[in-house]
């Protein structure tokens, strides 16, 4: 009855629109606002749960952080997310209550330093020329900076991310315990930092086997499943060292996986940064835009293939 009577309000609204005005705002675009509105006002429990995976991409996953902003300023409820390696950092920082606005200055002072304590003149010989590879141990004291030192059941939106034990190759989930270390795994490239030990596993970067976690939201119970994507960039650039080399092989199979993994979401926003390197962290900002404005121009798009899909619960009596 109540939705009934605000449908008549709305065709009355439309009927008395003066013909300039509706020549700004179409007949579509009311409809949508009016129906986006009762939408985003439905409690948690009456609507479908809206899950959001974020894929792996090193600096160019940056673009979450744009992503996350149009889709937190035009009210689209987030109850579950999963990220991969980048994803896994923007994913748990913003599950943890970080506002956006936050998530965009960690792109001023977010360098190697934060993330590995052997980068120095020392470290970078050693990374060239020794046997052990760096560590990313500073990664984690950076996270608890941010969040303070809490675990997964502290966060304010269901969070999961993963990693990979290189001594079976398997896939590691993390949603319970210590957050930092789970999503310091989760980011800690292969051949490009020692792998993290942690619970008699040997973890490095979970997008070796989950580049986009899909499958990771849905069995978390979300109905509907958002998939913000940064695929690779093989044409801009040509590895010139041995890291950079393994890390396009990385993105080889990350491509593929994506492919894969994108066709299990409901919508996907494909945020192509190109000229972008896997560690170029001075241009962590210069992604996050690009997030933003492939988000901004689907926004509409998202809206409406939201409220098709809940669109029983809407005008549910």
């Amino acid at each position: 009855m109540r939705h009934t009577l605000r449908l008549l309000l709305l065709m009355l609204l439309l009927a008395h629109t003066p013909a300039a005005a509706l020549s700004e705002r179409t007949d579509e675009e009311v409809l949508r606002n009016f129906l986006w509105q009762e939408f985003i006002e439905l409690p948690a429990d009456a609507r479908p749960t809206i899950g959001l995976a974020l894929s792996a991409g090193g600096v160019r996953g940056f673009a979450h952080v744009g992503t996350l902003e149009v889709l937190t300023n035009a009210g689209v409820p987030i109850d579950r997310v999963s990220g991969t390696s980048m994803g896994a950092v923007i994913g748990a920082l913003y599950a943890g209550g970080l506002p956006t606005e936050k998530l965009w200055e960690i792109s001023s002072h977010l360098s190697m330093r934060n993330i590995s304590p052997d980068f120095n003149v020392m470290g970078l010989w050693r990374f060239l020329f020794a046997k052990k590879l760096p560590s990313s141990a500073n990664l984690a004291d950076f996270f608890n900076k941010q969040l303070g030192d809490i675990q997964f059941e502290d966060l304010k939106i269901p969070f999961t991310c993963a990693a990979m034990d290189v001594k079976t190759g398997e896939r590691v989930l993390f949603n319970s315990g210590p957050l930092a270390i789970a999503v310091r795994a989760s980011m800690n490239l292969p051949g490009v930092f020692e792998p993290v030990e942690y619970r008699h596993r040997l973890l490095v970067d979970g997008a070796v086997v989950d580049y986009l976690p899909v499958e990771s939201v849905k069995k978390m119970g979300a109905d509907y499943i958002i998939a913000s994507i940064t695929p690779p960039d093989f044409f801009s650039t040509t590895p010139k060292t041995v890291a950079a080399y393994l890390l396009r092989v990385g993105d080889v199979r990350g491509a593929a996986m994506i492919e894969e993994a994108a066709q299990k979401a409901d919508f996907v926003l494909t945020n192509r940064v190109v000229d972008v390197g896997t560690l170029e962290l001075d241009k962590l900002h210069k992604a996050g835009e690009i997030g933003v404005v492939e988000a901004h121009q689907h926004l509409e798009e998202l809206q409406d293939s939201i409220l098709l899909f809940a669109l029983d619960d809407i005008i549910k009596p």
